[in-house]
Parts: C-alpha cells; structure tokens; sequence
C-alpha cells in the first residue's frame, strides 16, 4: 500500500514539475506543440525521398556488417548514416524510424535553439526567432520534412554555441565537430562562433583568447581523429578520404563555373574576404584597447548568417534543403530586427539581401499545402496507398511494387501456399537508376558498393568497379530505367548476354539472371 502511494506520489510531483514548466515557458511550450502537430504528417510518408532511401539502404549495409565507403558509398561524412543505422536498428527498419528520430531532434532542436537565444539576448526575441525557426524545419517551404543532415546538425550547433558562452570550449568544439561528422559545411557555423571568440579580444584578454581558441579547435579535432582512426582501425581508411573529403571537393565543381573551374565560389566567397579583413581590423584595434566589446554579439550574428548561408550555397546546387542551415541565424537577426532598434537598419539590409539571394541563387521554397490536405485523404481513405505514395514522386508506388514482386512467391503449391519465393534473404540485387529505395524495401543487398545512378553515370572508375563486383557477386535481379540510360556500355552488354529481360513495370525494367549465366560469368 505504502509502495503504491509513494508511486502516486512521485506521479504527481513530476506531473507538478511538468506543469510548472510549462507555465513557466509558455511560449515555448505552444511552439512545441505546433511543432509536433506540424510535422505528424511526416509519420504518414512513404519512402519517396532519393536521399533518404540513399541513408536507409546503407544504414541497412551497416547494420548488417557492412563498412561505410569500403563496402558501400556515398559522399557525405559518416554521421548520417550511422545515425540511420541506429535508428532502424532500434526502432524498426522502416522510414517511420528515421521520421520519428527526426521528430524527437527538431523537438530537442527547438528547445535547445530558445535557450540560446535567451542567453545571447532575452525570452521575446529567442521565443519569436524559435518560432520562425520552427516554421521553416517543420514544413515543406524548404523540405523540413526531410530527414537530412542539415537539420539534424542544428542542435550539435546550438549546443556548441551554448558551451562555448559558458567558456567550456573544449566541449563547444566537440559538439561542433559533431555538427561537421553529419556534413561538412557545418565547418562554417564552427568558423562564425571562432572569430566570435577572436572578437572578444582587448589587451588584458589576449592570452586567455589564444587558450580558448586552442581548446576549442582541439575539441573539434577530437571527433574527427576518433572518426579516422574508426575507419583506419577497420582497413578503410583510404575509402574514408576519397569519398568525405576528395569527392566532396569535387562535388562543389558543379554548378560553380564561372570562367575557371569553381570561379563562382571565388565570387561568393567575396562576403567571406571582407569578414576576414573587418575582424583583422577590428581585432588590431581592440588588441590595443582594455575596453569590453559590447557589440560583439551583434556582429557574431552577421557573421553566423553570411557563412551559414555560403555554406548552404558552397555546393553549387540549389536543393531547398540546404537552405536549412541558414535558417537558424537568419531567424536571430529577424528578432533582433523586430526588437532592437538600434540594429533595425542593417538587419533589415542583410535579411533583404539574404532573401534576393537565394532568389538569385534559384532557390525556390515552397509551402506546399497538398502535403497536408493529402496525408487528410489518405487517412481517411479516400485515396488509396498507391495514389497517396504517388502525390509525392511518380515513381514512389513503382518502387514498392518491384520490391514486393522481388520477394513474392514465385511457385505456389497445390494447396496454395508459397513453396519458393523469387528470391531468398542471401540474394542480391543491382537498380542501375535512382531508386534506392527498392533495396531497402525489399531488404535485398545492393550487388555494388555504388547504389545510385548518380554515382556510376559517366563515371569509368566506378562503372569498372560496379561491373566487376557485379560479376562476383552474380545478382539474381537487375532493375534498370526505362529506357535504359545509355551511359554504362559493360553493363547494357551484360544484360544482352547474362540476363533475360523479365518483365517491365511501368518506367523500369527488370531482367532476371540466366541459368546459364553463373559458370558463365567470370
């Protein structure tokens, strides 16, 4: 009995505190909820994304033994898809899984981005700047429904800014190189909050200065070196290089030619020169005085948003996502704008001509309302799986297909029963195409280390790779688009010769190994 009440007594003293709380931060509390209710259709999504797809199928690789870059690629730093692996892990392989983690981040996320606001200025202009950051990662205008990297590194970013405003600087640049693991343009958050630091300088200030600075590179290093010598530890440390850090330098070559290769980027990295040259001076200047910099603050927020956003335009590409990393300083200096008077004009300046630039830079947000009045219909069944998977991306349902035709029965039994299935769980597949989803929905092993038509097209490197492991590993399945793009000849040769076109479904084609094929291909 005396258990049972002192139970109901901790019930209710956590049900106080709760409440409590959320009187206490009423704002916040209602920015949460909103939050959640937005983003509930999310739950609902089918696989459709091609980067989420990318994430599932290796998280899939990895869980089962796989080794990221040695045994499966892609170009981004290893957080994402050890994050993914986690998720499916524990919570279930399905992209409900990733959602919900996505979830459960942007919640921490909003809480994380209010406090720091709070402590950078006061509970007004953190409340309405958590709020815009809110609307923008939790709705479709640029993908926030997305599970990708540059949402998720919010909060490592938040948390490092945190740390770092309570002189714990070491910790600041663990969290920071937490934020560059998930991608690498996260570099220039970490970059914005280093010459803050260098900011704060007067004369009596100088050595403690250069010791901070030193703490917080060093914590940064810490996560990166554990990263590389992970990778070195499991014999794929070369594999580690080439694809986080020399492909992603190649990968900024796209899009931003501009007379010489990457000549864009030198034109935009003209805000970034003058950042350089205004902290040298103002860093000259109060190295000599013993006053205490008063407007650093305000300068730390021009400075996170114009690097936030190079970062987000770096790549060349004009995906609405990447947009999501300037959204957090971008939603600051809009409440400074509205609140402080004394910094109205240039914040005023500087979000007008963040806005014509991505406008420039053929960014296109959109809110889509179909989103939601979609996920309503399906709910209600008034349309069906297919159709709600289809108001997405047109191939969203043939990808589910294909992937239930590859592990459905093949032979019945006389009492109708499946006595064999088209494939078996040690079978592979290869989908020469941008549909990586079917691997993970069918739970079928990709047969290259390359699963993206992205990767391999007009690539000779990995064209030779794909093919030679194709030739190892014998999958019993190959899936190509429809027309089948004209960019591998040994693989198009291959299917002639090797493989018996199955059977087409809809935009793809699906070719079945010949029985004759594996003494054959060597």
């Amino acid at each position: 009995m005396s258990v049972h009440k002192n139970s109901l007594l901790n019930t209710r003293g956590i049900a106080s505190k709760l409440a409590n709380l959320i009187l206490r931060y009423k704002a916040l509390s209602a920015i949460l909820v909103v939050t959640f209710l937005l983003r509930v259709p999310s739950f609902f999504e089918p696989l459709w994304y091609g980067d989420e797809a990318i994430y599932l199928t290796i998280g899939q690789k990895i869980l089962r033994g796989g080794i990221m870059y040695a045994d499966i690629f892609d170009h981004k730093t290893p957080g994402i898809y050890y994050l993914t692996a986690s998720a499916i892990g524990v919570l279930g392989q399905s992209v409900w899984s990733i959602k919900f983690l996505l979830m459960i981040s942007v919640l921490f996320t909003l809480i994380t981005f209010y406090f720091l606001g709070k402590k950078l200025f006061d509970e007004k202009i953190s409340a309405v700047a958590t709020a815009i950051l809110a609307f923008f990662i939790s709705t479709t205008i640029i993908e926030g429904n997305i599970f990708n990297s540059e949402i998720i590194m919010i909060l490592p970013i938040s948390i490092g800014i945190i740390l770092g405003l309570r002189k714990n600087y070491f910790w600041a640049g663990i969290f920071f190189s937490l934020a560059f693991l998930l991608k690498v343009p996260a570099v220039f958050d970490f970059g914005a909050f280093f010459l803050f630091i260098i900011l704060a300088i007067n004369k009596k200030t100088i050595p403690d200065v250069f010791k901070n600075l030193l703490r917080l590179a060093f914590g940064f290093s810490v996560p990166i070196l554990l990263t590389a010598l992970y990778f070195f530890s499991v014999g794929a440390l070369d594999n580690y290089f080439q694809s986080a850090v020399l492909f992603n330098i190649s990968y900024t070559g796209f899009g931003n030619k501009f007379i010489i290769n990457n000549g864009l980027l030198l034109i935009k990295a003209i805000p970034l020169l003058l950042i350089v040259f205004y902290s040298g001076y103002r860093v000259y200047s109060r190295a000599r005085s013993n006053k205490i910099n008063s407007y650093v603050t305000y300068e730390f927020l021009i400075m996170w948003l114009i690097l936030s956003f190079y970062g987000a335009t770096f790549g060349g590409r004009d995906y609405e996502h990447y947009l999501i990393q300037v959204v957090p300083s971008f939603s600051l200096v809009a409440a400074v704008t509205i609140f402080k008077p004394q910094f109205r004009k240039i914040g005023a300046a500087i979000l007008i001509s963040i806005l014509l630039l991505i406008y420039l830079l053929n960014f296109r947000p959109w809110f889509r309302t179909s989103y939601y009045t979609n996920v309503f219909r399906f709910a209600a069944n008034s349309v069906s799986f297919d159709q709600y998977a289809d108001s997405f991306d047109r191939n969203s349902s043939n990808n589910y297909a294909i992937a239930s035709f590859l592990t459905g029965c093949e032979k019945y039994g006389s009492d109708k029963k499946c006595i064999q299935t088209r494939t078996e769980p040690d079978d592979k597949i290869y989908v020469y195409g941008n549909h990586s989803a079917i691997y993970f929905l069918s739970g079928l092993e990709p047969a290259s280390t390359y699963i993206t038509l992205f990767h391999v097209e007009n690539n000779e490197t990995a064209q030779k790779s794909t093919y030679e492991e194709i030739i190892k590993t014998k999958p019993k399945y190959i899936i190509t688009s429809h027309p089948l793009p004209n960019s591998f000849p040994a693989l198009e040769k291959l299917l002639s010769s090797g493989y018996n076109l199955f059977a087409f479904y809809e935009n793809s084609a699906i070719y079945q190994i010949k029985k004759t094929t594996f003494p054959l291909l060597k």
